[in-house]
């Protein structure tokens, strides 16, 4: 997300007039223009001078705050942005309040410590003032509860963020989501509507849209869906990915690899894992380990399944250490949709290598979460006789 907050940051309102143009005044000026253009270490001591200047002014920690974030210097960050609040009842102070309390919550966001990120979150939008800034505050806290398995809670934010902005697409695509992990998938696929009509043009919704109903079984539309895609006209270099993704979808693997291999050189990362799952159905797993790494590492992956794909190439080329790091590393992102699948292959792996007393207690782990899953039955019984003759 940090592209996200870099983006946004500035932009949610913290730009503010100066009254007069005194030397800290003409620094923190500087600083904005510098942040803009992305030139960070140049923008923070701008901010930095116009502190020294003037420590009076919540806008220069605000900015410096806002700095040492995108520079990924979360703790400095926050110590600049704590600076700028001030608890006191005027309408320019709880400006800022708000401001700096939504930055700390990113900074913690960004460094996994959701407790205390959705705690700035709620103080931010505790605030009546600057209502244009929550629709992303609730984005962000929603996104927070996500990351801690809290599904029902995240798709409540949603909730309330739809009633104020009832044509925010991004919330009813987010929500769309939540719901399919949630199972929940007629009010998923309503949302996906929802947010197509706002946005048809934004062919992610469409690939969404056509991964619930899956789940429901509506094939037919889901051609519709691929067709309408496959059938635009005058297509972008980024229409050509789209189109390459729902040729892969549409089972044409010769003309989608073709197609994602040029959206990957065009800087689609995304595209990797697609390739990545072409060659792994044609057995060619070093190929398909190749460009699932290119995902993980470009695309930054929130969803374990490149690492679930990845971690199965590297099994059939022996590669036994590396599957069990590459399993672990997926486990790290609590993702409900491929968990399970990623707890199976870790006690594969695991039987592979021998430490069979390890693979054992997980497998037995694995039965007592997933008694429904008659696979781990035989795995059990084997690693039985190994620990036994361990022992």
């Amino acid at each position: 997300m940090r592209m996200r907050f870099v983006r946004m940051a500035l932009g949610a309102g913290l730009l503010l007039v100066l009254a007069g143009c005194n030397k800290a005044g003409q620094y923190y000026e500087q600083g904005q223009e510098a942040f803009f253009n992305g030139k960070y270490d140049e923008a923070l001591v701008c901010f930095t001078n116009a502190i020294e200047e003037n420590p009076n002014k919540a806008e220069y920690y605000l900015g410096q705050g806002q700095t040492y974030a995108a520079l990924g210097q979360y703790a400095e960050a926050r110590e600049a942005l704590e600076a700028a609040v001030v608890e006191q009842d005027l309408e320019l102070a709880r400006k800022n309040n708000k401001r700096a309390r939504r930055a700390i919550g990113i900074t913690y966001y960004e460094e996994g410590n959701y407790a205390e990120a959705k705690l700035y979150f709620e103080k931010a939008l505790a605030e009546e003032l600057l209502p244009s800034l929550n629709a992303d505050i609730r984005m962000y806290l929603a996104d927070a509860l996500e990351c801690e398995g809290d599904y029902a809670a995240a798709i409540a934010v949603y909730d309330e963020l739809l009633k104020e902005q009832t044509d925010y697409a991004a919330g009813y695509r987010a929500r769309a989501y939540m719901s399919y992990v949630a199972g929940d998938y007629e009010k998923s696929l309503a949302d996906y509507d929802a947010a197509i009509a706002l946005e048809p043009e934004n062919f992610d919704l469409y690939f969404g849209k056509y991964n619930v109903l899956e789940r429901l079984g509506r094939s037919r539309e889901q051609l519709a869906l691929l067709q309408i895609i496959t059938t635009i006209e005058n297509p972008t270099a980024e229409d050509a990915y789209y189109i390459a993704k729902a040729q892969y979808f549409s089972g044409e693997s010769e003309s989608a690899l073709e197609g994602l291999t040029t959206a990957a050189e065009n800087g689609y990362e995304d595209a990797h894992y697609y390739i990545g799952e072409i060659y792994r159905v044609r057995s060619d797993y070093g190929e398909a380990a190749y460009h699932y790494k290119q995902y993980i590492e470009g695309s930054g992956a929130k969803d374990a399944a490149a690492y679930n794909q990845m971690a199965i190439c590297l099994m059939k080329q022996e590669k036994l250490a590396e599957a069990l790091d590459t399993v672990r590393a997926g486990q790290e992102l609590s993702d409900t949709l491929h968990e399970k699948q990623l707890f199976f292959n870790e006690v594969v792996i695991l039987e592979k290598m021998g430490e069979y007393n390890t693979a054992y207690k997980k497998a037995s782990e694995y039965r007592s979460r997933y008694p429904e899953d008659d696979r781990i039955g035989k795995e059990l019984e084997f690693l039985a006789t190994r620990v036994r003759e361990e022992a």
